[in-house]
């Protein structure tokens, strides 16, 4: 869109203000306000001045940077009152255009030197949102009081005044037990609005009020413009209704998780890349096999918080172990067992979760799996699948060893200057940082254990 045609769709749509918006190092949104009258040209050609410490790109000695607004990424916004439009953007230092440490360059790089290198004109990925509504979070976190109360939607009145889940599946409820679904509805009318297709919606297996929302299939830097936006959509339209979105990995004690299981495939000249006469074809393989071969290393980008972990554990459909397998939903790597159409065939990499940065995780499984595809990986010749062996490489425990899988492991990830290295060691050393905060907290549970 030029600069022109977006300042008629403002006159048109009667937009008031311009919400410029882009991600910080952890995924989260942000942004800024500008008033429709005041946005210029001049803003799109050189950006807008921003403070980069707070997005976690820069030192406070050199913290000027600028959003750079994409006017092909441009969603007007029904829930804003009065009417704006939102425009998501690039980050990068004055003069200099979008940084390579920007996480929207990053997905753009990936893009490039996957094109770059033969393998491929285009990857395309799905992606799943998983999230809980609650009417309610009360977190304690002072030295005198530490702990977490959470009154959910649903539950089932007991005799102390507890919720209960429902004693049967909560996957696919649906009639006056499935309390999510008109919210769920409103989202996904903004999105297909918005040109943001929906596979489906439904109510998940947690009983007190776990929900997903599956968006289509987008090539990589689409599709993490689409789940930023869909996450805070999301969010936003939880607390219209009075209610919050919680995307929390393991919110609640031995009950399902929240995951963002990541769907992939490779498209060339002839289509999909990974449609083979019986299955997946070699190509779809070896880059299975990229996943694994660095899926320890992975997770300190798509599973990147402290909680992640208590959702990696045995139980509840999470995947704890690096294998591959077809209609597994324990595996890593899930192919799906429905999928008859060669031209549809993809895989479903499961550790992921909410917390990650859509930009950073995509492109980190993309380079992980063209990996695979240079070093030609047979998943199955190393006992990796299909279906569980006896011996296989697990996943990381805790952040803290997910971490240091990526030290070990990033080579995969700085080919053809992807992940610059500067990028790698801020991330870990944020990371690292959470670690020690939560591991400096008592947890309840001690005391229930110890004192």
């Amino acid at each position: 869109m030029t600069f022109a045609e977006f300042v008629a769709l403002l006159q048109e749509e009667r937009i008031r203000y311009v919400e410029l918006r882009a991600v910080d190092l952890s995924g989260r949104l942000r942004g800024l306000t500008i008033p429709a009258e005041a946005f210029s040209e001049e803003m799109v050609n050189e950006g807008v001045g921003v403070d980069g410490v707070h997005y976690g790109l820069a030192q406070t000695e050199e913290s000027d940077w600028v959003l750079l607004p994409d006017l092909d990424a441009v969603y007007l916004d029904p829930l804003r009152d009065p009417p704006a439009a939102i425009v998501l953007c690039d980050l990068g230092r004055p003069g200099e255009g979008p940084s390579p440490l920007s996480p929207r360059n990053v997905a753009r790089a990936a893009l490039r030197f996957l094109r770059d290198a033969g393998i491929a004109q285009d990857a395309k990925f799905s992606v799943e949102l998983e999230f809980y509504l609650f009417e309610e979070i009360q977190v304690s976190d002072t030295p005198l009081s530490q702990g977490v109360e959470i009154f959910p939607i649903e539950g089932q009145p007991g005799p102390t005044g507890d919720l209960l889940p429902p004693a049967f599946p909560a996957y696919h409820l649906s009639g006056p037990q499935d309390r999510g679904r008109a919210l769920r509805d409103r989202v996904v009318e903004i999105l297909t609005r918005w040109g943001i297709p929906v596979r489906y919606h439904h109510h998940e297996g947690g009983g007190y009020g776990q929900m997903e929302i599956e968006l289509g299939m987008a090539s990589l830097l689409q599709a993490a413009d689409w789940t930023v936006l869909a996450k805070d959509l999301i969010q936003r339209a939880a607390q219209e209704e009075g209610l919050i979105a919680c995307f929390l990995p393991k919110p609640l004690y031995n009950q399902p998780g929240n995951g963002l299981h990541l769907h992939q495939c490779l498209i060339g000249a002839d289509g999909n890349l990974f449609a083979g006469e019986e299955g997946l074809s070699e190509t779809g393989l070896a880059y299975v096999g990229g996943l694994l071969l660095h899926g320890r290393a992975l997770s300190a980008l798509v599973s990147p918080s402290t909680n992640s972990y208590r959702r990696l554990r045995p139980g509840f459909e999470a995947p704890v172990e690096l294998f591959f397998g077809t209609a597994d939903r324990t595996a890593a790597v899930r192919i799906p067992g429905y999928l008859r159409n060669p031209q549809e065939l993809r895989v479903e990499y499961r550790p992921p979760d909410p917390t990650c940065n859509p930009y950073l995780a995509l492109a980190a499984c993309l380079m992980a799996g063209i990996d695979g595809i240079r070093q030609g990986i047979d998943p199955a010749s190393k006992g990796w699948g299909p279906g569980r062996k006896r011996r296989v490489p697990s996943l990381p425990r805790s952040l803290e060893e997910a971490l240091d899988a990526l030290r070990r492991d990033h080579e995969f990830l700085s080919v053809g200057g992807v992940f610059p290295p500067e990028l790698l060691e801020l991330w870990l050393a944020q990371k690292e940082k959470e670690a020690a905060e939560v591991a400096a907290r008592p947890h309840p549970f001690e005391f229930r254990l110890y004192a």
